[in-house]
């Protein structure tokens, strides 16, 4: 899952940060170097491992959410409104590099958000729910 308040630890490194399921996981480290450089590769941060998040920027502190997310080779990942608090620039380039994340890995993502233009740009099926109900579903795009 990627958190809407992106729950990073601002005491670990990039590579702490991810690495962080995999030694849940009880991956060996070997593994867990291959995995984290490949993953970070993916989101463009290979040169920013040992930064804190506090020592990134907005953008980059969403891409080691997904990383953290991505590490794990996850079938289905859920976000839960993860570009909120980004300006629309930086919003709309994310958007693109989520889209090409998921054609290339194959994931199945359920992406929640409020910003229709997002929903529909991102999702092949939308689903809109008004005060919990089921309000309308729909195919966005093929």
């Amino acid at each position: 899952m990627v958190f809407q308040d992106l729950a990073l630890w601002p005491h670990l490194s990039v590579k702490g940060n991810v690495e962080f399921g995999l030694k849940a996981k009880g991956l060996p480290k070997g593994e867990r170097e291959k995995r984290i450089k490949e993953t970070l590769g993916l989101v463009s941060l290979e040169n920013f491992i040992n930064k804190k998040p506090g020592e990134l920027s907005g953008g980059q502190q969403q891409r080691v959410a997904l990383a953290r997310v991505l590490v794990l080779e996850p079938a289905v990942i859920l976000m839960d409104e993860p570009l909120s608090s980004l300006d629309e620039e930086l919003n709309v380039r994310l958007r693109k590099e989520i889209i090409q994340l998921q054609e290339k890995l194959g994931y199945t993502l359920l992406y929640v958000t409020h910003n229709e233009t997002e929903a529909m740009e991102i999702a092949t099926r939308v689903v809109r729910i008004e005060d919990g109900r089921l309000s309308r579903k729909g195919i966005s795009k093929a």
